[in-house]
């Protein structure tokens, strides 16, 4: 009995770990599509970056589990802007439209 209860105490460690160690994504638009070119996402412990495609859209691949902050480099004369409380947690994460503003 003792064996069966830490057979699945160490199962259940082991699935928690390796799920946490899967990447994640973060994908959303740039508005105005052609406001920008860079976009990053920023948390205490990880940085990642994608560039924005000709329609707008972006991709931010290989993202530890966390949370972020997501920054678009806004090009002149457009600011830069950030969103804020981006949970990853191993999945793609769309954040729908970052709208820049002048």
């Amino acid at each position: 009995m003792k064996l069966l209860f830490l057979t699945g105490v160490l199962s259940m460690v082991f699935s928690y770990s390796f799920r946490d160690a899967q990447p994640g994504s973060i994908k959303g638009r740039i508005v105005p599509y052609n406001a920008a070119l860079h976009v990053w996402a920023v948390s205490d412990t990880d940085t990642a970056d994608a560039l924005v495609q000709s329609a707008g859209t972006f991709e931010i691949k290989g993202v530890k589990s966390g949370r972020y902050r997501v920054i678009a480099e806004g090009l002149r004369p457009y600011k830069v802007t950030t969103k804020p409380d981006v949970v990853v947690d191993g999945n793609v994460v769309d954040i729908g439209d970052i709208i820049l503003d002048q």
